[in-house]
């Protein structure tokens, strides 16, 4: 079924008059209502919340499309609708984590109270800017999967989806490289392999933990 919507009347692209919504029933059968702009906006938010994505745009201040994505996700996964996180990391977790390991360590520092910034941009001049404006490729220095700051330290957290061994020597150079450019600028590196965060994920947060000097 693919719901129609056609302009009526005077349209002088600035406004409107009306528009004729137009939903199939079967074969030619059609309903059709004449609807004004207030009174379409009016079904378009009952729609969301009918739908159960008023809530979730409105705790995150995210798009329908959004809405629409973590919502899907919260139904079919049992992990989500089970989560104690639920409604307070769902956009963090679906939207701006790049992988379950991030998925998975974001949940372990917000249940230890932990605030972590994603996917911030710290550029070579040591500017940054964060989570969603874009990267310019010829400034980035890089983007740490998390991003801790204390009052006298600045804590670039990355989840490596390879261990130490499992690296090319191409990876281990740029890692090295990116991480020695961070300490010059004054930053804490710690870096995680996929069964540190899987198998030892506590030791994992206790171990950020003490570099935070908690």
């Amino acid at each position: 079924m693919k719901l129609k919507v056609d302009v009526v009347g005077k349209d002088t692209g600035f406004t409107v008059e009306n528009y004729k919504v137009v939903i199939p029933i079967s074969g030619d059968l059609n309903i059709e209502k004449i609807l004004s702009e207030n009174e379409l906006k009016t079904f378009l938010d009952e729609i969301i919340f009918v739908l159960g994505y008023k809530e979730i745009m409105e705790t995150f201040n995210c798009s329908v499309k959004d809405a629409r994505e973590i919502k899907e996700k919260i139904n079919r996964t049992s992990e989500c609708r089970d989560c104690d996180l639920r409604m307070k990391e769902c956009y963090r977790c679906c939207k701006v984590c790049e992988s379950p390991l991030e998925q998975k360590l974001l949940k372990a520092l917000a249940r230890n109270k932990i605030n972590a910034e994603l996917q911030l941009r710290i550029n070579k001049d040591n500017t940054v800017s964060h989570f969603p404006e874009p990267v310019n490729p010829d400034k980035i220095l890089t983007i740490p999967d998390f991003y801790v700051e204390t009052e006298n330290k600045k804590i670039c957290i990355y989840t490596d989806g390879h261990t130490y061994h499992e690296r090319t020597e191409y990876q281990a150079v740029r890692d090295r490289s990116i991480d020695r450019e961070l300490q010059n600028l004054g930053y804490v590196v710690l870096r995680y392999t996929t069964s540190e965060v899987n198998q030892k994920l506590s030791e994992t947060v206790e171990n950020i933990k003490k570099a935070m000097g908690i």
